[in-house]
C-alpha cells in the first residue's frame, strides 16, 4: 500500500484512506490527495485485489464489472481487506474517528460499503462519481451510524455511471438520516478543480 505522510515530517492528526476506481491502481489518486493540500493528513492508497482484463496487471478492481456471479463474493472479500487496512491504520496510532474514507467511482462504492459494515465509526466519507450498493438493505437496518458526514458528488454528463442513478442511490442515505452534502458538476466521469475545492472545504469543516 502506497503512503503519503504529511509534508515536512509533521505529525499527522488524521488519516485518509483513498480508494481508486475500476481499472486504475493505488497511484491514480495520489495527485488528488496532494491537490487537497491537507497538511496534517497521512494518506494511504491501497491497490484493489483483482486484475482488470486488458491492463497487463496494472489495472485493478474491487469486484468484477460489469457485474457477474462472482462480483458479490469479490466485493465482500474486498470489504474485508479494507477493514484489515483500517485496523492497520489504527495500529499506527489513529482512532477510527480520525480516519476518512475517500473513493472515486467503484472506490466510492466501496467506501460506502465499508462505512456501513465496519463495527467502528469513521470520521467522514467522500464518495466521488460513485454509487451506493444495497440501498434496500440500508433502509431495513435497525441501526445506522448516521452521525458520519458524507460528501458525495457526480458529473451531470457522466457516460459511465449515469448521474440520476447515482443521485438516487446516494440520497437513500439522506433519507436514512445521514448528513449528506451533495454536489453536482458540469463534467463527465472525472474530478474537476471546483470539486477539489469543495472536498477540501468539507474535510476542514467536518473533521
Amino acid at each position: 500500500m502506497f503512503e503519503l505522510p504529511p509534508a515536512g515530517g509533521e505529525a499527522a492528526s488524521k488519516a485518509l484512506l483513498v480508494l481508486h476506481g475500476w481499472g486504475a491502481n493505488q497511484h491514480d489518486l495520489v495527485p488528488l490527495a496532494q491537490s487537497l493540500k491537507l497538511a496534517d493528513f497521512h494518506c494511504f492508497f491501497p491497490d484493489a485485489p483483482y486484475d482488470v482484463p486488458g491492463t497487463g496487471g496494472a489495472g485493478k478492481g474491487w469486484f468484477t464489472f460489469p457485474l457477474t456471479e462472482s462480483s458479490e463474493r469479490e466485493r465482500v472479500a474486498s470489504r474485508e481487506i479494507l477493514i484489515s487496512h483500517l485496523e492497520g491504520i489504527k495500529a499506527k496510532g489513529f482512532g477510527s474517528d480520525q480516519i476518512i474514507l475517500l473513493g472515486f467511482s467503484q472506490g466510492a462504492g466501496m467506501c460506502l460499503d465499508v462505512m456501513l459494515h465496519w463495527d467502528e465509526k469513521v470520521a467522514a466519507v467522500v464518495a466521488l462519481s460513485g454509487f451506493l450498493m444495497d440501498g434496500d438493505r440500508v433502509r431495513g437496518r435497525s441501526y445506522l451510524a448516521t452521525e458520519i458526514p458524507i460528501f458525495a458528488a457526480h458529473g451531470l454528463y457522466d457516460p459511465i455511471l449515469p448521474f440520476q442513478r447515482s443521485k438516487e442511490s446516494l440520497h437513500v442515505l439522506k433519507k436514512a438520516g445521514f448528513e449528506l452534502t451533495w454536489r453536482e458538476y458540469p463534467m463527465a466521469h472525472q474530478i474537476v478543480p471546483d470539486e477539489i475545492d469543495d472536498i477540501r472545504e468539507f474535510l476542514l469543516r467536518e473533521t
